[in-house]
């Protein structure tokens, strides 16, 4: 089995742009579907992320570790939607401001994480297979 990763020259290129475009209405559509059927959101946190990993395997030209970002930030999406809703719709002037800059950086945080956690496990199954 063979992984492409994520190199330094992809980054200029406009399809990693698209595919990060792409990556901001999923989120928002995970949101969005966890904070709607919010008495099945325990399903959710684990449907929603296995959707989003192999949707993006299905891809063609998507790295592997691409997909740790896709599937971190949607955990975490539906992780967090609860409380970032709660936020939005509760929260009052500067507090609600800084909940939702600290919760985006959990969130970009855990994408960053799943970024390098994916790459490192590839890594590991191309060296032992």
């Amino acid at each position: 089995m063979r992984l492409t990763y994520t190199s330094p020259g992809d980054l200029g290129r406009a399809p990693f742009w698209l595919q990060s475009a792409c990556l901001t209405p999923w989120l928002a559509l995970v949101l969005y579907l966890t904070h709607r059927f919010a008495d099945d959101a325990s399903v959710m946190l684990f449907l929603l992320p296995t959707v989003g990993f192999f949707v993006v395997l299905a891809i063609p030209g998507i790295a592997f570790d691409f997909q740790g970002v896709v599937f971190a930030g949607t955990f975490f999406c539906c992780f967090f939607s609860s409380a970032i809703f709660g936020t939005v719709l509760n929260g009052a002037g500067k507090d609600r401001v800084a909940d939702l800059t600290m919760i985006a950086f959990y969130i970009a945080f855990a994408m960053v994480f799943g970024f390098g956690l994916f790459r490192l496990m590839g890594k590991a199954f191309q060296r032992l297979s």
